[in-house]
């Protein structure tokens, strides 16, 4: 990894995804790099909403999408102001489908060198360290994915450590 110019950082928007979105602002200010920022919205998610529909709720899955995007714009202006980076460095992209394949298509598009994911998303259950979505894309990626962790992360790992 010569140079990194471009990176990327999928989001859940979970409240561990203000430390990752820190993180790769670090590095891209770090190398004077531009950021996308990916949000993905799981389908899974929305064929939830299309059987609540179904059963006479009054939803649907278009004005989920736009909530969901809404909430997430916001979300990200004041992480951005938090980590204070130029807004013009930052690109965001939404995307609906499966985490795993999104992230992976996004990779192969953008063709980022450096792609920076937590190790947490939506699950924050203790006893699982990596959560599923990055364990695939940290296997499947052919571009360089760097780990964050958090403190309480750390601390976990350590205690497992014996030596």
């Amino acid at each position: 990894m010569d140079t990194i110019k471009k990176i990327l950082v999928p989001l859940a928007f979970t409240d561990y995804s203000q430390g990752v979105f820190n993180c790769a602002v670090q590095m891209a200010l770090k190398n004077d790099a531009s950021l996308i920022v990916l949000s993905i919205i799981n389908s899974r998610d929305i064929e939830s909403v299309k059987t609540i529909v179904s059963m006479g709720y009054d939803v649907d899955a278009e004005h989920y999408v736009e909530e969901i995007r809404k909430e997430r714009k916001q979300k990200l202006n004041k992480m951005a102001d938090n980590a204070k980076i130029d807004k013009d460095k930052v690109k965001v992209m939404f995307k609906i489908g499966n985490p795993v394949d999104e992230i992976l298509k996004v990779i192969i598009k953008e063709s980022p060198d450096l792609v920076v994911m937590g190790t947490r998303g939506r699950g924050n259950l203790e006893n699982i360290i990596m959560g599923s979505v990055a364990e695939k894309v940290f296997k499947s990626s052919p571009f360089n994915v760097l780990s964050y962790r958090d403190e309480d992360v750390k601390k976990s790992l350590t205690k497992r450590l014996h030596f």
